[in-house]
């Protein structure tokens, strides 16, 4: 009977831990932290907060505008080193938010996230792939520099 109880009384703390937990991440994630893992070419900055990882980010709409073309999964998971289960998955859910900037009902942190690059649509076909090569230009400038920086120190 006394080990009833004490597996009673233990059932009730787990439950009230798991309820506790659950509310501090509801909490989190209303004032805009992201919890869990993020979406592919995203990352979680220093506060918390959703950024685009935009080297990655522009790796993902490369390969989800490949399929969107007409090429197989199979060869753009092969070419880009992407699970074609990922592909899948984030064509099949996600693409208009690769393809097009627009997080709309996906979570208003992501949709906060991409904020930065929707002023792509408004520009020429021309225009946004020369901004696209100079946005990967400055980042691998930028990596390249950090890199340098980490060898002197």
């Amino acid at each position: 009977m006394v080990a009833n109880i004490m597996g009673d009384l233990a059932k009730i703390e787990h439950q009230q831990k798991l309820q506790r937990i659950e509310s501090g991440i509801r909490a989190a994630q209303k004032a805009g932290k992201w919890t869990g893992r993020p979406p592919r070419g995203f990352t979680v900055g220093d506060s918390g907060k959703l950024h685009v990882d935009v080297e990655e980010f522009l790796e993902m709409r490369d390969a989800l505008a490949r399929i969107a073309h007409g090429e197989s999964r199979v060869k753009v998971s092969e070419d880009t080193g992407i699970p074609q289960s990922t592909l899948t998955r984030l064509y099949d859910e996600r693409k208009d938010l690769y393809l097009a900037g627009e997080g709309e009902g996906y979570d208003e942190r992501v949709d906060a996230a991409v904020d930065e690059l929707r002023p792509l649509d408004e520009l020429g076909s021309d225009d946004a792939g020369k901004m696209e090569a100079r946005m990967r230009q400055v980042v691998r400038e930028e990596l390249e520099a950090f890199q340098e920086e980490s060898n002197n120190a």
